[in-house]
């Protein structure tokens, strides 16, 4: 009986280095995973970047930007800007996916 025990004993052992060996603590070394990116808030009337007319009127004679009233409908019919997207303030939420991601999107109220 103490031959079985002591062949169990060493079946269990065996079972368990194996075990251990298979491990990740015992597995190669992986580079380490990216950082998940945490999604950006959207910036309010108090975080917005403010920018000048001026660099304003440089980045859409590039094309480096869009120009967005944020007036109601009715005020944007009346007059806006040469080439300016109509989004009310309160559909901006609703309609932000019009907007392209690679450009910089300019707002104005007045």
């Amino acid at each position: 009986m103490m031959h079985w025990m002591l062949r169990s004993r060493q079946a269990f052992a065996g079972g368990l280095l194996l075990a251990m060996a298979a491990s990740p603590a015992f597995a190669a070394p992986q580079p380490p995973a990216p950082a998940p990116v945490a999604p950006q808030a959207a910036p309010t009337q108090e975080t917005a970047r403010r920018i000048s007319g001026i660099e304003a009127r440089q980045a859409l004679a590039k094309g480096e930007a869009v120009l967005v009233d944020v007036r109601p409908k009715e005020s944007y019919a009346a007059s806006h800007a040469e080439g300016a997207l109509s989004i009310p303030l309160s559909d901006l939420g609703s309609r932000a996916g019009e907007l392209p991601k690679d450009k910089l999107v300019i707002t104005y109220c007045t």
